[in-house]
């Protein structure tokens, strides 16, 4: 169990799996925005006093134009790539000073 759990899949699934993660008292925080409906037993977040923190989200259609005709460079951004199967290795690395971005091959 986790004091605090990241939901940056998207999936109502994901969403499950992360709350599950939580032991009371932990925080839930949503960087996602979801393609359908998310249902959530609110009761569950009141009596194990879960924590949910939003994440601003800006418009992402310029941000993805910009990606898909190359007008901004993104890969210097990105300092390693590890299998998921390293995990514990990636975010190891990924403490380290002046790493921007870490990402996971699956």
């Amino acid at each position: 169990m986790f004091d605090v759990a990241v939901e940056c899949t998207g999936s109502p699934n994901g969403f499950d799996i992360a709350r599950r993660s939580l032991r009371s008292r932990g925080s839930l925080v949503m960087k996602s925005t979801y393609a359908s409906d998310l249902t959530l037993d609110v009761s569950d977040l009141v009596v194990d006093e879960i924590t949910l923190i939003g994440s601003r989200c800006g418009p992402f259609d310029l941000a993805l134009d910009m990606l898909i005709n190359k007008q901004i460079e993104v890969e210097d951004l990105i300092h390693a790539r590890f299998p998921l199967s390293d995990g514990l290795d990636a975010l190891e690395f990924a403490k380290q000073s002046g790493i921007l971005k870490v990402l996971f091959d699956v």
